[in-house]
């Protein structure tokens, strides 16, 4: 019981009815919905001139007359049923049951009062509220399911909470984490509702006849951010100086974290749990200088990057520049970058994987990346503002920057889940992110279906960073039955299985390869690198093929031109380190 005193449960003395000769009954059942619990609200007004003692003995003060009561026909039986009045000067509330007793509560000296009954059999209920002697009654009285909260009624009072369980504490984060440990295995309460504190963002329960902790600042200062850790699912809710309240619910995972304007003065923080509960869940308490850093790993902007440091090149950035192959790192939570928005996914926060240079202000760039594994991206631009990115295309992360301004472009490539390994191909455009002409590190071996050793039917060619005229073959694609589907990512089509049409054998300091085909018929790419690997493709340019490979290894290339419904037809294949000539040659 939330009252202030407790609860009597008497018989009524002699000389006072419950039967009301005439008036109504609210009618209140229990609720269909299990998650909106039944709740009636009713305004209870009147001149207190009965002695409460009349009606329970050992009850205070004055009750409207018993003619005035309040009655409450139960339709069904209810688990519980509670009773809950606030009103200035109000001293108690006496209910009576169907059966004949009588329940007298205590206000608190807020004026605040609430009984709860157990196992509601139907029948009539009549609730009386008291005052002083000849007081006029003014007050909110409702009956619900579930208790009305003197939070929901009256907001949360700070001044009169009780000491805070975990203590006191001072901001004063780690100069070298820019972390602050404030209570490790502290005790979980989830008995009260959180919503009334704020019901369109705070979700969960807590308990709040004190704070868990009080964080004082000092002075004002820059944005900082208090969270919570445990294996629960944990909600939080902090009551900064000017009595705002901030909650939230995941912002790590199943961990919650507010960030807050440095102000000078106490925030109420609590902690609770999802769901209702305490169950001996324990938790950790931490505060952070900007984002809430759920790990103590230091982030280095300063440490060497990974891949590099690599200049943005306007003559490849047309097409896509390729930055940098490496390996996907995923340790330490995006989050604890310091950025202000919610960010996902694991990187390597110990260094940059790349930092970009940029010679000359341009009006549109993007850095973006493509691989095997469902990859995400952070970058810090010049001017020190933070942008990250999951899914821009299909599962690879894209960033564009809009009047990008000169300078270092400090670059994190990681993955959606941690620990989680692969490759990844990073790459810089003028304007939007060139999807088509980006390749998947980390791809698939060619099945062994595919004799890549045999003559090829066409030939093969020499093509290094010497080759003066880009090859342009015509040849004619042979019909097939041989599914591609399945041999790699991106293959489609039919092909012929036994030979290649081509080999491309490629010379050593070629920054890409390019292999494309325009046909009469809509025509798809497999192409074998020297190391197995096969790269495929249907439509790059509408229904013309293309394969564009960075940073190719030295060797044979073997290309197996197919097309999507098996059919033979003419076509022209091309070779370059540049933009492919999209027609066929015996058009000119």
């Amino acid at each position: 019981m939330s009252t202030a005193a407790a609860a009597l449960l008497l018989p009524m003395t002699a000389g006072v009815a419950l039967a009301q000769s005439s008036g109504f009954a609210i009618e209140i059942g229990p609720g269909t919905d299990p998650y909106a619990s039944t709740r009636i609200g009713a305004r209870v007004f009147g001149t207190a001139t009965d002695p409460a003692a009349s009606f329970v003995r050992g009850c205070q003060g004055a009750m409207i007359p018993e003619a005035s009561g309040a009655a409450f026909e139960v339709t069904d039986r209810m688990e519980t049923l509670a009773f809950t009045a606030a009103g200035d000067g109000l001293r108690s509330l006496v209910v009576g049951s169907p059966n004949g007793l009588y329940q007298c509560a205590l206000a608190d000296d807020e004026g605040f009062v609430s009984t709860q009954l157990a196992g509601v059999a139907p029948g009539r209920y009549t609730v009386w509220l008291g005052g002083d002697e000849g007081s006029t009654i003014d007050a909110r009285l409702f009956a619900s399911e579930r208790a009305v909260s003197a939070m929901e009624l009256f907001g949360l009072n700070v001044a009169r909470l009780g000491e805070p369980r975990a203590g006191r504490f001072v901001f004063a984060a780690s100069a070298e984490t820019g972390r602050q440990d404030l209570v490790q295995g502290g005790v979980l309460y989830a008995n009260t509702e959180m919503r009334p504190l704020a019901p369109e963002s705070c979700w969960g329960y807590s308990q709040f006849d004190a704070a868990d902790a009080v964080l004082t600042l000092d002075a004002d200062g820059d944005d900082f951010s208090i969270f919570a850790i445990s294996d629960r699912d944990l909600v939080m809710a902090v009551v900064d100086p000017s009595g705002q309240v901030h909650c939230n619910d995941d912002v790590f995972e199943l961990n919650p974290g507010v960030t807050l304007t440095g102000a000078a003065g106490d925030y109420q923080i609590f902690v609770g749990g999802y769901g209702q509960g305490g169950d001996g869940s324990t938790y950790d308490l931490f505060a952070s200088v900007g984002a809430p850093a759920f790990s103590n790993v230091i982030v280095d902007l300063d440490g060497e990057p990974r891949a590099g440091t690599i200049s943005f090149d306007l003559s490849d950035a047309g097409q896509g520049q390729l930055l940098a192959t490496g390996p996907v790192n995923a340790f330490d939570p995006v989050n604890l970058l310091p950025m202000s928005s919610d960010c996902r996914g694991y990187t390597d926060l110990s260094a940059p994987d790349l930092v970009m240079t940029l010679d000359a202000a341009e009006p549109m760039i993007s850095l973006y990346a493509r691989s095997e594994t469902d990859l995400v991206m952070a970058v810090r631009a010049p001017d020190g503002s933070w942008s990250c990115n999951d899914d821009s295309f299909e599962l690879n992360p894209g960033l564009s920057f809009t009047d990008a301004q000169p300078g270092e472009y400090l670059v994190y490539v990681g993955a959606y889940m941690p620990d989680v390994t692969g490759e990844y191909n990073l790459y810089a455009s003028m304007g939007s992110p060139n999807w088509a002409g980006a390749v998947p590190a980390g791809g698939s071996m060619a099945p062994d279906s595919l004799n890549v050793t045999a003559e090829p039917t066409v030939g093969t060619l020499s093509f290094g960073p010497d080759t003066l005229l880009d090859p342009r073959i015509i040849f004619d694609i042979e019909a097939s039955t041989t599914e591609a589907f399945g041999m790699g990512t991106g293959c489609a089509g039919f092909l012929s299985p036994s030979q290649p049409d081509l080999v491309v054998d490629a010379q050593s300091g070629l920054p890409q390869l390019m292999i494309y085909m325009v046909g009469d018929v809509d025509s798809t790419l497999a192409v074998v690198g020297p190391d197995g690997q096969i790269y495929c493709n249907d439509d790059f340019e509408q229904l013309n093929p293309g394969v564009m490979i960075p940073n190719p290894q030295p060797g044979p290339y073997a290309v197996f031109a197919g097309s999507y419904g098996g059919d033979g037809g003419l076509a022209t294949l091309g070779v370059t380190i540049a933009s492919p000539q999209w027609v066929m040659d015996r058009e000119h």
